[in-house]
């Protein structure tokens, strides 16, 4: 009985420390993120924290205590952040945005309509190339020709691609051809 007796007043005890603090605690979580719902979460996050050290007896001074531990919040879910951003431009490695499914389906039907107008050989050698991802070696074996060959008609196969899907790069060029 004592036990809870004891356990009830240290609770109720830390409970006016977060009357006394939660406050300052969000404005600063505020201050460091620029955002109210997430300055919530990082104040609660630190309370948590703090509270069981400071059940443990190690806190001295709950303020102090509770601003690093705020601080510290802060900084890992900015961090967090920064690294969701980094790895979903990398995932989606399109900074134009959401496209719709007409315009991919444009997009497509524009490609597949350049590769049917390049000549074969260097139509076979880009789409086993880059289609299905074959090496050059193992293109050469399927073509019966030389790695320099497949090389070549990739090359040229591209460049054909490029000029055919962007006409205003090629006249940037000065509108040569091969």
């Amino acid at each position: 009985m004592l036990a809870m007796v004891r356990a009830a007043t240290e609770e109720g005890s830390f409970a006016a420390v977060f009357n006394a603090h939660h406050r300052q605690a969000v404005r600063l979580a505020y201050l460091l993120t620029s955002d109210a719902f997430q300055a919530e979460d990082i104040a609660a996050e630190a309370f948590a924290k703090v509270y069981v050290r400071w059940k443990r007896g190690e806190v001295r001074d709950v303020g102090a205590y509770l601003r690093r531990a705020v601080a510290n919040e802060a900084n890992s879910k900015l961090r967090r952040r920064y690294l969701e951003r980094r790895e979903s431009s990398r995932r989606s490695g399109d900074d134009r945005g959401v496209r719709l499914v007409d315009e991919d389906a444009a997009d497509r039907d524009e490609v597949w309509a350049a590769l049917a107008r390049l000549p074969d050989r260097q139509r076979h050698a880009v789409v086993l190339r880059y289609y299905e991802d074959l090496s050059e070696a193992e293109t050469a074996q399927l073509l019966g020709c030389s790695v320099g060959t497949v090389k070549s008609q990739v090359s040229r196969g591209l460049a054909k691609l490029e000029r055919m899907l962007d006409p205003a790069a090629d006249a940037g060029r000065g509108g040569g051809s091969r």
